[in-house]
């Protein structure tokens, strides 16, 4: 059985210590990616039968327009959903992709997979290399080869088909 004095607890200690200090403290990494910066609050928008939250209130106010006009809620979604792509491109939009679930009050409960796809052309060996192995995940991921298909603008249209 190994046994550690404490000689060995406070030099593994020691070097523990050394080895975190010698790392970038949190102060030397740079900040997250800023939000959109728009920062105004709408008041809530009371409707019967509906509601609609999204990330940015001027998506929000261009979904409760659409149902205040009488659109369901499929078409609020798709109004704000295009609005976020341009008051938020960087975390939704148009080459993106997205689920979606409808219920009719009643008892159908609807989906849609608008996730990205791969292209058509994409074959099994899209990442293997010359050398017959699995391309190192880097050079994978950080090509056009992980590239997918956008499915949002395809599961809109699907909705209201």
């Amino acid at each position: 059985m190994l046994t550690l004095s404490f000689r060995h607890w406070a030099s593994a200690a020691l070097l523990a210590g050394g080895l975190l200090g010698s790392l970038p403290t949190l102060a030397d990494q740079p900040p997250p990616e800023a939000a959109s910066g728009f920062a105004r609050i709408t008041a809530p928008t009371a409707f019967d039968h509906a509601m609609i939250v999204t990330a940015n209130p001027l998506a929000s106010d261009a979904g409760a327009a659409i149902l205040r006009q009488g659109g369901s809620a499929v078409d609020a979604l798709i109004a704000a959903q295009w609005v976020l792509g341009l008051t938020e491109p960087q975390s939704s939009g148009l080459g993106g992709g997205g689920f979606l679930l409808t219920h009719d009050g009643k008892r159908t409960l609807q989906s849609w997979d608008g996730r990205e796809t791969a292209p058509a052309a994409a074959r099994g060996e899209r990442f293997i290399g010359a050398d017959g192995k699995p391309l190192p995940f880097t050079q994978a991921v950080a090509s056009g080869k992980a590239v997918g298909v956008p499915g949002l603008v395809a599961s809109h249209v699907e909705t209201r088909g």
